[in-house]
């Protein structure tokens, strides 16, 4: 069925509060807050869009806008659960810290190391080089998504290994050697969850599970699988090209190949949890959370825009920024942290591949709450 921007627009606003328990900020804040969705949901026709602060300790907000089903006119709320796109890399790179606390990996050490069946140009590649986007490994190309290569589009094959996963790229030529440049890539992810699987003899979920969510209490987060939709699941949607004008519900896909780089599930109060939680140690210790915030330089010595999977920048005002945004068939995303400031903000919306920059009113959402 098809929907268009007009009865999306003459549909009435829907606003569901998060439930009890949660330190509610004043009221004019809570107003402005709604007015910066109010303005992103106006730039695009997103079905919905579910918003979440969190501020020196605890969740100061939260609130979902829209209809989760626009089929069945179901109210969204703050807790369905929404693609999290490349969101999921910044819970992964949290993984990967913990583990490194721990000794049970190293960031530094030739990924070789844990797995020495891999094509040998990535023998001596490191973890830090492939959370910072310096592996050299590409990202997706129009052969990915073609119906006619073997097994069909990748979002539509089977994967019952980790090799299954890894063919999709692993004997591809780098882009660059190795710490040589910045080459945004989702498959570099896919990479670290098979050196961590390696490293840890346990499946990704398991290690999402005892290393990020099960820690941080994190419990709508999870990897999306094929079958009937999760609970508390919103439905997803995709723009009709080139007007933007009208939506459609996204055909069916399997994100099992990219868990660790955009295959996760979640809420918008968890992500928004999970991001506070690296603003203090506690979660992470002190090292560790200086680590994921601090730029890797390559080897030239300019600085690279990456830490431990968040893109690191300054705000306007000058403040230290981590912020990842994502895009999927029936998602866009946001997560962003100012960990001096201890805000965290999260926007999660059911529309795909829109050309809207969800940076900037998360932005706006974070000093909001600061004023």
């Amino acid at each position: 069925m098809k929907f268009s921007r007009r009865s999306l627009l003459a549909a009435p606003a829907v606003l569901a509060a998060a439930g009890p328990g949660l330190a509610w900020a004043r009221e004019d804040a809570v107003g402005k807050a709604r007015a910066v969705i109010h303005d992103l949901m106006g730039k695009a026709p997103f079905p919905a869009a579910s918003a979440a602060v969190w501020h020196q300790g605890g969740l100061v907000w939260a609130e979902a806008f829209g209809m989760a089903d626009l089929e069945t006119r179901t109210p969204a709320t703050p807790r369905d659960r929404f693609r999290l796109a490349s969101v999921s890399k910044v819970l992964t790179a949290a993984a990967v810290m913990r583990l490194v606390e721990r000794g049970v990996v190293d960031l530094d050490a030739p990924i070789g190391h844990y797995r020495p069946g891999l094509p040998a140009i990535h023998l001596q590649t490191t973890l830090r080089q492939l959370v910072s986007h310096q592996a050299g490994i590409r990202h997706y190309i129009p052969r990915d998504f073609d119906p006619a290569a073997p097994g069909g589009p990748i979002d539509a094959r089977v994967y019952a290994t980790t090799d299954d996963r890894l063919a999709i790229f692993i004997h591809d030529p780098l882009l660059a050697p190795p710490g040589e440049a910045v080459h945004y890539s989702s498959f570099g992810y896919v990479l670290i969850g098979a050196v961590l699987e390696a490293a840890t003899g346990k499946p990704f979920p398991r290690i999402l599970d005892e290393e990020v969510t099960g820690p941080l209490a994190l419990g709508s987060v999870a990897p999306e699988v094929s079958g009937p939709p999760a609970p508390e699941r919103v439905s997803d949607y995709q723009p009709v090209y080139p007007a933007l004008q009208d939506i459609v519900r996204c055909p069916p896909i399997n994100p099992a190949y990219k868990w660790p780089a955009g295959g996760l599930l979640g809420a918008a109060p968890d992500v928004a949890r999970f991001a506070g939680g690296l603003s203090r140690p506690g979660y992470l210790g002190e090292a560790a959370m200086t680590q994921m915030f601090a730029g890797n330089p390559l080897r030239s010595g300019a600085g690279g825009p990456f830490g431990v999977g968040w893109q690191i920048d300054r705000d306007g005002q000058g403040r230290r920024r981590g912020s990842h945004s994502g895009s999927i068939a029936g998602g866009r995303s946001v997560v962003l942290l100012l960990p001096d400031d201890s805000i965290a903000v999260a926007i999660l919306t059911n529309l795909g591949h829109v050309d809207v920059d969800p940076v900037a009113p998360a932005q706006r959402l974070a000093e909001v709450f600061l004023t």
